[in-house]
């Protein structure tokens, strides 16, 4: 609370300032380090001119005098510059960064609680007045960020901080949360269903997460176009299966190999009855033309792999045709239409020694959103190995060197008869025919995006894992719910954290260890503090960046402490950092 008066004096300050202050005089260092200096002279009870008389003989130190002359030199370059503009309206990374400068020029030291990334952060707390929201708005307050708020309704907002600013309404009003949003860097989604009702689930842990998520892109966008530019937060085109006119070009049917070419049989089987195709799609329930390409066929069992791809340097849309860098990303996403069975996304090193590298995933029959990061790549032959039952040292071999993304030549699309649940042995070719349930295929496609990469989180979504219910209807639909909500972050493109709290309790934080861990075991309670903590830190923690935990009190001598959890970190100050040890040993995109 103190600081906030602080800022606010401060603000009151410089509505009193006097009339020959420069108006550019806000965005420099020097202005900034004059507000500074008269907040904490008003805060201590003293008159402006009386803490600049404090620095006394101060002034003339040459390190003053050298930053007195740059900020001289920026304030007639600005001056210059402002006269080749139509508008005065410097970006935010401008601002941010001398925002920031101004804070180490000006000898300033920050407060026991105060984080330096918080000078040039807006953090967007949804569900600001719940049992988290409510302790992470004042815990964001006390570290100097700035904080917007979302709440229900009107007596919400009156209960909120008169330093935050408020926006009531509905999470699922995409007009609210736009204007929520706006200005926004990061989320925190911390918003509950008052009910278990299944319209009010979907309402807030579905449809509410996705406005949230779409409203910031959509900022982001916005942003990036303001600077003639393009947001690195957003999804790069691939292909557009659709809209693309060339994409038959691009992408061809691979020659089907075989798993070993010296069996004369089954390549004469493969060349009599095997097929894949790659094409428009046919007619719909309705009769009417797919519009959707669709890729197709019938392998055997035995051949290995019917495979479509394209060049890497064929790909792209736009003015980025041609353009696209793998290495400035983290994974792809696809949207497509399966028939329920397994395929993978290769990668191809160029050359006839390259590597193959895939990425299996499952299909479900209808419409989905696939996102597999590029840590989640193989070499084709370890998943041989891998699947045929070798031991660490034969898998270990087959892994090789790291994949690397700047020398890979093709993308594709494969399946393989071998990798369905359903396969099973074959006494000849003719079962191989006979099997057409298994070893046939059918992909329906949309596009290929490319994710992001990044260094922090942009939305924190604090879901559950219902462990505060009983087993029942309730608890899978309250899970199901949820797990909606987490796959929309997923797939956004925007960095996420996940956190799944215990049981919430209403405690004073910081007094217990916290188990962090994967795989929704968690049984033990967690006070909402905690939570919060663990919210306000993952912020600017590396580590948390898309990565989905459970989080609890320590176990002690509970049910449960024989599950032997290894401490990974013992802190003792309050400034100290424990999540990034915990988090750094959790797997990402899972």
């Amino acid at each position: 609370r103190r600081g906030a008066r602080v800022v606010a004096s401060a603000a009151e300050e410089d509505e009193r300032a006097p009339a020959q202050a420069d108006d550019d005089d806000e965005f420099t260092v020097a202005g900034t380090a004059r507000r500074v200096r008269e907040a904490k002279a008003k805060a201590a009870g003293k008159k402006p001119a009386d803490a600049a008389d404090a620095e006394g003989i101060s002034g003339l130190n040459p390190v003053n005098i050298g930053r007195k002359s740059r900020q001289f030199v920026d304030g007639v370059f600005k001056s210059i510059s402002g006269l080749t503009q139509f508008t005065r309206a410097p970006s935010m990374d401008e601002g941010k960064y001398e925002l920031y400068d101004a804070d180490l020029l000006s000898g300033e030291t920050l407060n026991h609680y105060a984080n330096p990334n918080a000078r040039f952060t807006t953090v967007l707390v949804v569900g600001a007045n719940g049992r988290v929201g409510r302790v992470l708005v004042r815990k964001l307050l006390l570290r100097g960020y700035t904080v917007k708020a979302l709440v229900r309704n009107q007596a919400d907002a009156d209960a909120m901080p008169t330093a935050v600013q408020t926006h009531v309404g509905d999470v699922s009003d995409a007009t609210v949360m736009e204007r929520a949003v706006a200005g926004a860097n990061k989320i925190v989604y911390c918003a509950r269903a008052k009910t278990l009702v299944s319209g009010e689930l979907a309402n807030v842990d579905e449809q509410g997460v996705r406005t949230a998520v779409k409203s910031l892109q959509d900022y982001n966008n916005a942003l990036a176009i303001r600077r003639a530019g393009r947001s690195s937060k957003t999804k790069t085109m691939l292909t557009n299966f659709v809209k693309h006119r060339d994409v038959f070009l691009d992408w061809t049917v691979d020659e089907t190999r075989l798993v070993d070419p010296s069996d004369g049989r089954w390549q004469a089987a493969a060349e009599v009855a095997q097929r894949v195709n790659f094409g428009p799609g046919g007619e719909d329930e309705e009769g009417k033309l797919s519009k959707f390409p669709v890729f197709d066929g019938f392998v055997f069992s035995k051949t290995g792999v019917a495979q479509i791809s394209a060049a890497i340097d064929d790909l792209g849309s736009g003015d980025a045709r041609g353009e696209v860098a793998l290495r400035e990303h983290d994974g792809v996403l696809l949207r497509l239409k399966g028939d329920g069975k397994r395929y993978s996304v290769s990668l191809r090193e160029p050359g006839v020694e390259g590597r193959t590298f895939i990425a299996p995933f499952a299909t479900t029959g209808k419409w989905q959103i696939v996102r597999i990061p590029f840590s989640q790549f193989r070499p084709e032959v370890f998943n041989r190995v891998y699947n045929a039952g070798g031991d660490s040292t034969d898998t270990d071999a087959a892994l090789g060197a790291p994949m690397d993304l700047n020398s890979l030549e093709r993308v594709g699309l494969r399946f393989e008869a071998r990798n369905q649940s359903t396969s099973r042995a074959s006494n000849g070719w003719m079962d191989e025919i006979n099997s057409r349930s298994q070893n046939s295929f059918g992909l329906e496609l949309e596009y290929i995006k490319l994710l992001p990469k990044g260094d922090e989180t942009d939305f924190i979504l604090v879901s559950c894992g219902g462990a505060h219910l009983e087993e029942g209807e309730d608890k899978d639909k309250l899970v199901a719910s949820k797990r909606s909500g987490e796959k929309i972050v997923r797939n956004s493109g925007l960095g996420y954290t996940v956190v799944r709290p215990g049981t919430l309790l209403e405690e004073p934080g910081g007094s217990k260890a916290l188990v962090f861990d994967q795989g929704n075991r968690i049984t033990m309670p967690i006070s909402c503090a905690d939570v919060a903590d663990v919210c306000l830190r993952a912020l600017h923690d590396e580590q948390a960046r898309n990565k989905s935990f459970d989080v609890c009190y320590e176990y002690g001598n509970a049910a449960g402490a024989e599950g032997g959890y290894e401490k990974i970190a013992q802190v003792t100050g309050t400034n100290d950092n424990y999540l990034t040890p915990a988090l750094a040993v959790l797997e990402k995109n899972t």
